[in-house]
């Protein structure tokens, strides 16, 4: 048998067992539970009423056709009620194990019910009565539950999903070993639980699709244009200083701005860049265009003329960073409507530092190291570089 048959019988093997295999995982789902119970002892016997407890654990499951799934999931439980004649509290800690067929009737799977078996362990029984004020441990003498004791329950519920990775089900646990009565504590109670789950698969698959509307729109912006806004001092910032001190401000400002022109007139080239001061922010959003652009001499260039509003805005400028909820200095990014944008636009990378803000000069007056062309230079180029890669990938 020649080599190339040898291949053709390979790839004639693999290829049907990988589709299997890919058709398989888009079936399964698994991910964390929570879950709050409450015990019912108390509905059948006034000598106790039922207190809470908690779950914790994991889930995975198996979706073998359109509306339905089978599902396990291993947990820790607790589960509580009192006497209320003497005031003692009984606890139970135990390793449960539910096996739910969960079924639909609408193809969106929103809502769902399931039943199915819980078979449980009891790791630990705690009985604890009210001593001078506080609860201390104490031998039951109706107590009559053991260590590693085996239950058996049946569940049923309702499953509504809330949200492409959080859903809700609130069920009822009928307990079968349940022999609890008002001589004896045996067996493990009834419970009511209210739960939320937090699917791993559905995580990813958010994250996965933001990722493709992320890439989709910054092609998209590729082909359209980043308008750069410069900074101005207002009149009632200049009112604060003295006349050297304005003369200084206005200086340092007029070497930012130009360090922010040379920077991206030659570290940008994912699109073509435009620039204007922020007293014409307005007219930006608005859409007029006309006579709001300058030149490296940061005079108004009427010559240029911008036809697509397909835009973006950035800017060296003082701002809540939305990623910390700080005030910070560094090279923000906003939507055509100044939403600012997070990853992969403003990055922490591209985070100067926090100051004060309470003083609107403060950052030319002791951060001029911020103002180099080298700091400037190397935020535009980690921008640059990260919408490329993202323009860029499949």
């Amino acid at each position: 048998m020649n080599k190339k048959l040898i291949g053709i019988c390979i790839v004639l093997f693999i290829q049907p067992a990988f589709i299997t295999a890919q058709n398989l995982f888009e079936k399964i789902d698994f991910g964390v539970k929570s879950s709050l119970n409450f015990c019912t002892i108390g509905t059948n016997y006034e000598k106790y009423n039922g207190n809470g407890g908690f779950s914790l654990g994991m889930f995975g499951s198996y979706k073998y056709n359109s509306k339905n799934n089978i599902t396990i999931e291993p947990l820790y439980t607790t589960t509580s009620f009192r006497e209320r004649q003497i005031d003692a509290y009984y606890q139970y800690s135990l390793l449960d194990f539910n096996i739910n067929h969960s079924f639909g009737f609408w193809e969106d799977n929103v809502i769902q019910f399931y039943t199915g078996i819980r078979p449980s362990m009891l790791l630990q029984f705690d009985s604890k009565k009210i001593i001078s004020g506080n609860y201390i441990p104490f031998e039951s003498p109706i107590n009559t539950n053991k260590t590693t004791q085996l239950d058996l329950g049946i569940n049923a519920g309702i499953a509504i999903k809330l949200s492409p990775v959080v859903s809700f089900e609130l069920g009822y646990t009928y307990s079968i070993s349940d022999q609890n009565n008002n001589s004896s504590i045996k067996g493990r109670p009834s419970t009511l639980e209210a739960t939320i789950k937090l699917s791993a698969v559905d995580i990813k698959k958010y994250f996965d699709s933001r990722e493709l509307v992320a890439k989709a729109k910054i092609k998209a912006l590729k082909n359209g244009s980043l308008f750069v806004m410069l900074p101005t001092l207002s009149e009632k910032e200049l009112s604060r200083l003295n006349e050297t001190s304005k003369a200084k401000a206005q200086a340092d400002l007029l070497l930012m701005n130009k360090n922010t022109i040379l920077a991206f007139t030659n570290h940008f080239n994912f699109s073509k860049a435009y620039f204007f001061m922020d007293s014409s922010i307005n007219k930006i959003l608005t859409g007029s265009f006309n006579n709001v652009f300058v030149n490296a001499d940061l005079q108004i260039d009427t010559t240029i003329q911008i036809a697509s509003e397909n835009f973006f805005i950035a800017s060296f400028c003082n701002d809540l960073y939305a990623f910390n909820q700080q005030i910070n200095f560094g090279l923000f990014v906003y939507d055509d409507k100044f939403n600012q944008l997070g990853k992969p636009y403003t990055a922490p990378s591209q985070m100067f530092g926090i100051f004060n803000d309470e003083d609107p000069l403060n950052y030319f007056r002791t951060r001029k190291i911020y103002t180099s062309k080298l700091s400037f230079a190397k935020m535009v180029k980690k921008l640059n570089n990260r919408l490329l890669r993202y323009a860029e990938g499949d």
